[in-house]
């Protein structure tokens, strides 16, 4: 995907290779050919935002792979290949006129082409099940289908597991990785290597994404309403 982004902008400009043309040595990276690309200029190639969050996922995944912190599994792995395997396939014919035996080996093209085939016949299973389930079906964060049966706290397509808790500000069920402590919205104090919360403001311990400008709403309404209480009692000492 990276090779196919930079001869796009190759063929425009081989300036547009470059990260700058002060440093003609060092070429851009998949996240700057990507917004180049994008950018009405230069390439004005029209991402939607369903393909945009697939290519960032397949970024993530490639450098969870360079960083050896990669944990997926064969499914959602599997998933994410075949969702950005079919972008590149297109990218390459309608943006450089290549066609898939022209840069992949037939025999390998045809094991790529049944693990796609295998992929979307088990999805296919995994929403019909999904579907027949009482109970509430979420988007899965990370094979982005919506085929995570909550009760079961795991995806029925890509088999991620994920714990679910309430917010304790509106009582909804979230993901507990998307869980924020509101420690992290308020004034802490530094004194002799410890850290003090100032004042913790009878707020919830955590909240979940939506609540967390409310949440952050209601901590400003609490310091504007101490420092006009305080004003106040100065103005009458």
């Amino acid at each position: 995907m990276e090779l196919a982004f930079k001869e796009y902008l190759r063929l425009i400009h081989p300036a547009f290779v470059l990260e700058s043309i002060d440093k003609p040595g060092k070429t851009v990276g998949i996240n700057l050919a990507l917004s180049r690309i994008k950018d009405p200029t230069i390439g004005n190639i029209s991402i939607s935002d369903v393909d945009h969050l697939k290519i960032r996922s397949a970024i993530n995944l490639r450098n969870e792979l360079v960083h050896y912190e990669f944990d997926h599994g064969i499914e959602a792995t599997e998933a994410k290949f075949s969702e950005i395997f079919a972008f590149v396939i297109f990218f390459y014919r309608e943006h450089l006129d290549l066609t898939p035996p022209d840069f992949i080996d037939e025999d390998d093209l045809q094991k790529i082409l049944q693990r796609v085939k295998a992929r979307a016949e088990m999805l296919q299973k995994a929403r019909i099940y999904a579907k027949s389930n009482e109970g509430e079906v979420w988007l899965c964060p990370e094979c982005n289908e919506d085929t995570f049966i909550v009760a079961e706290e795991q995806c029925c397509f890509c088999q991620r597991r994920e714990l679910v808790s309430d917010c304790e500000s509106c009582g909804q069920m979230v993901f507990a990785c998307d869980v924020i402590e509101t420690d992290s919205f308020l004034e802490w104090d530094y004194d002799e290597g410890r850290m003090t919360l100032i004042e913790r403001y009878d707020l919830p311990a955590t909240c979940c994404p939506e609540c967390s400008s409310g949440i952050t709403a209601k901590i400003e309404d609490f310091r504007r309403a101490q420092y006009y209480e305080d004003l106040a009692k100065e103005s009458r000492r």
